[in-house]
């Protein structure tokens, strides 16, 4: 099966000017972590869906030589529903793996492609629990009892970004606010739990963690 990663992005919330997926984390641009993820459970073709400067993507895979990843230029204004079905059109109908260039997480692919196939619905998302960002005051009343400085029992699942795709879906603009709402009232979406590691790179505070997390050894994607 081959990776399918959204990398059309400007990263407008991290100031920069370069493509969001290029932002360095421990010396090399984030997609390359991202395809880290995959490689290691001997997923190692990738179609990258470009977007904005994709160019500057396209140009670093050439100068590394690396023969087993494709650029394909989805457009700069292309939504992410929209660069998804480019994507599966060119694949012509074949499953495949699909995640975003910002997110990196510790899931066992394998697994993930396992229960999607027993599962049987057209798409398999990753839910995962949010980072912990801020500490939890525990109260009565109006009394603190206790200060929970980052709180690990939590319920809430969110949208992982590490998805298995093997059948139709409509082809809409927003794959996350479209597509996937429809798939999910067709009985055609099911939730992958992964309870590990899981970070996402929306803003500069996250590049900075994800760095002090590699450059301490404590990498664990």
């Amino acid at each position: 099966m081959k990776v399918v990663i959204l990398a059309g992005g400007r990263g407008t919330r991290l100031g920069g000017d370069q493509p969001k997926p290029m932002v360095e984390i421990g010396g090399a641009p984030m997609i390359c972590h991202v395809m880290s993820c995959y490689r290691k459970y001997g997923f190692t073709d990738f179609i990258v869906a470009t977007g904005y400067k994709g160019e500057v993507i396209d140009s670093y895979f050439r100068r590394n030589i690396s023969p087993n990843v494709f650029c394909l230029d989805t457009g700069l204004d292309a939504n992410t529903g929209e660069r998804v079905a480019m994507c599966a059109d060119y694949l012509k109908g074949e499953p495949f793996l699909l995640t975003y260039g910002d997110g990196l997480a510790d899931i066992d692919i394998n697994k993930l492609v396992d229960f999607h196939f027993n599962v049987g619905t057209a798409v398999t998302v990753t839910a995962v629990h949010p980072p912990a960002r801020f500490g939890q005051l525990v109260l009565s009343g109006h009394d603190v009892v206790a200060f929970n400085e980052k709180p690990e029992n939590q319920t809430e699942w969110i949208n992982g970004g590490f998805f298995v795709v093997s059948g139709d879906f409509p082809r809409l603009k927003s794959w996350e606010f479209e597509v996937l709402p429809w798939l999910a009232e067709h009985d055609e979406l099911t939730a992958y739990m992964h309870t590990g590691f899981w970070h996402c790179m929306d803003t500069q505070r996250d590049v900075d963690e994800l760095n002090q997390l590699w450059a301490e050894g404590k990498a664990k994607w």
